[in-house]
């Protein structure tokens, strides 16, 4: 349910804790109405791959189809170590390095069931890196693919530069690496090389545009709705599927077919793993990608064992070994044995109190660190540097600047430590499509919508405008949500987003103040003391002082004393 709230679409229905959401295929298809939905997708066509020998690619021809399903694929199981990465934005995304590795570990077990369910091959987590909360300012050379999201390092950039990384790890036994971040690139929310199933090392090429491009045994993943099935079908292209066939594609045949056919001359192949567009009811692949996985195995799968042939410890949920300190547990170090932690029981070792491996930034030499030490530095404008309490092993929270706080020019502003705008968000996800301004529309202030190039329609992307970001009249976006200051900001946005109705409504109130304000104008003054007893002698004194039409002089004396009389009664 946490997962589906985070990244479900301004139509979906909300999910609360407790909940479960079932949906058909059918109430996830585009709705061409005022806004255009945007359906993820695979950027696995639009990439440069190493070229392969003609007997690997899929043909249509009649033995092809007549085949045995499954001719190729191994009889018993075999099981295909792998590494999985997790950039800093993905753990941001979840909160936490914790949250973070359970979500992989949870993805792996999705998509390691259906591999050992078609083909006989289970995927077992070997290596689980996952870097730090906090993005850095400065990107390190070496770990390139680790950075904030950019405009300008799309989702390619990012699989080039994991794919060289991933060489520098040779001879550890993982058949493929698979990268998770929160950086889409537009609708493209997944990446990966094909066929390159057990390469360790990585092979230069040049892009169309002059550009270098590193190829590796490697995959790349952002967050969905559906994560676990992206992540199955970039492992499906290193094992040597490409993209099942829409109605538009086929038939097809020969040099012109490049997506795979379900079987014969039938086309509609959108329902399985395998098609280039996300569907939330594919569970397996279709059997074109079966056979095609199968017919390539024996050449390519040369890495993989079986299971009582190297037993090497995996990752798992609620086990010692597995990285996650669970219930019962004073640490987890993953297998790996250190001067804090018994690998074995993941219990302390004799006067610790604290791992150094584990333990986030403040535990040091199986000791906590002291409250002068800085665990956390400022990694952003709206950051602010955090340090250890002085009892506890683990770094205090991230904290940020207040949300709205001003941190650049253009309308920059700060959201959950961020310095970002409405703008900036869509220019970051859509940069390829040449989207490069947010839409407002009706009440999906935190959504994320942003205006088409190419129409006046806004574009719905899956997920929000980042917690903090500014919406309606001085609201806050959470969970995608736009949440007001009070009572006064919620009517105005109302009134601004309904204004068939504000207009007419308005006018009458006006009218209706201006008549109010009339009625206690006169009310309050004959109510005022003194006030008619004023306007008789104002009244008085004026028929009084007026010149005699008879031409008759009348001297002051005499109307001095009549006034004085007057003033008297």
């Amino acid at each position: 349910t946490t997962n589906y709230n985070l990244v479900k679409r301004s139509d979906d229905v909300p999910a609360t804790p407790g909940k479960m959401v079932i949906y058909r295929d059918s109430d996830t298809s585009p709705v061409l109405k005022r806004d255009d939905h945007q359906h993820h997708q695979c950027g696995f066509d639009n990439m440069l791959h190493p070229a392969l020998s003609s007997s690997s690619l899929v043909k249509r021809d009649e033995s092809f189809f007549s085949q045995n399903t499954f001719s190729g694929c191994p009889t018993t199981r075999k099981i295909n170590y792998m590494g999985a990465a997790a950039d800093c934005t993905y753990v941001q995304y979840y909160k936490n390095v914790n949250n973070a590795r359970i979500q992989i570990i949870n993805n792996f077990n999705m998509a390691s069931a259906v591999f050992e369910d078609t083909f006989n091959i289970s995927l077992g987590l070997i290596n689980i890196t996952i870097m730090d909360t906090s993005c850095p300012s400065k990107v390190d050379p070496e770990i390139a693919w680790n950075r904030a999201c950019d405009a300008t390092y799309a989702l390619n950039n990012r699989l080039s530069d994991f794919s060289r990384w991933r060489s520098k790890m040779k001879n550890d036994g993982a058949g493929l690496w698979h990268l998770m971040t929160d950086c889409p690139t537009g609708v493209e929310v997944g990446l990966a090389w094909l066929r390159q199933l057990c390469n360790s090392g990585s092979e230069l090429q040049m892009t169309v545009d002059g550009k270098k491009q590193y190829v590796s045994g490697a995959g790349v993943s952002a967050v969905t709705r559906d994560e676990w099935k992206v992540v199955a079908h970039e492992i499906g292209h290193g094992f040597g599927a490409i993209h099942d066939c829409s109605a538009a594609d086929c038939p097809c045949e020969g040099a012109d077919c490049q997506c795979c056919q379900l079987d014969g001359d039938q086309c509609q192949t959108t329902g399985y793993l395998m098609s280039a567009i996300s569907n939330s009811s594919a569970e397996s692949f279709s059997p074109c990608s079966v056979k095609t996985i199968c017919r390539a195995f024996p050449s390519v799968a040369t890495c993989l064992y079986d299971p009582e042939q190297q037993k090497r410890p995996v990752y798992t949920l609620n086990s010692c070994g597995n990285g996650i300190k669970e219930e019962d547990e004073e640490c987890d170090t993953g297998g790996e044995d250190t001067p804090c932690c018994d690998a074995k029981t993941c219990k302390f070792k004799k006067d610790a109190v604290c791992e150094d491996k584990t333990d986030d930034g403040c535990c040091h030499n199986c000791q906590i660190r002291p409250k002068t030490h800085m665990c956390r530095a400022a990694a952003t404008p709206c950051d602010v540097s955090e340090y250890c309490t002085g009892d506890s092993p683990i770094c205090p929270n991230d904290r940020y600047l207040r949300d709205g706080t001003i941190c650049g020019l253009n309308g920059l502003k700060c959201a959950s430590g961020q310095c970002t705008s409405r703008d900036e968000q869509c220019l970051s996800r859509g940069f390829v499509m040449n989207i490069t301004q947010s839409c407002r529309t009706n009440n999906e202030e935190c959504k994320l919508l942003c205006n088409s190039p190419d129409s006046d329609k806004c574009l719905i992307f899956s997920g929000n405008f980042i917690d903090g970001t500014p919406c309606g009249f001085g609201g806050r976006c959470h969970d995608g949500d736009c949440r007001n200051g009070g009572a006064v900001g919620s009517s105005l946005l109302y009134l601004r987003e309904h204004l068939q109705v504000a207009i007419p409504v308005m006018l009458v109130l006006f009218m209706i103040l201006c008549a109010v304000g009339y009625l206690l104008f006169c009310y309050g003054c004959w109510r005022c003391p003194g006030y008619k007893e004023r306007q008789r002698k104002r009244e008085y004194y004026s028929s009084e002082l007026q010149p005699p039409t008879t031409g008759l002089f009348v001297s002051q004396r005499i109307c001095t004393v009549i006034l004085l009389h007057l003033d008297c009664s």
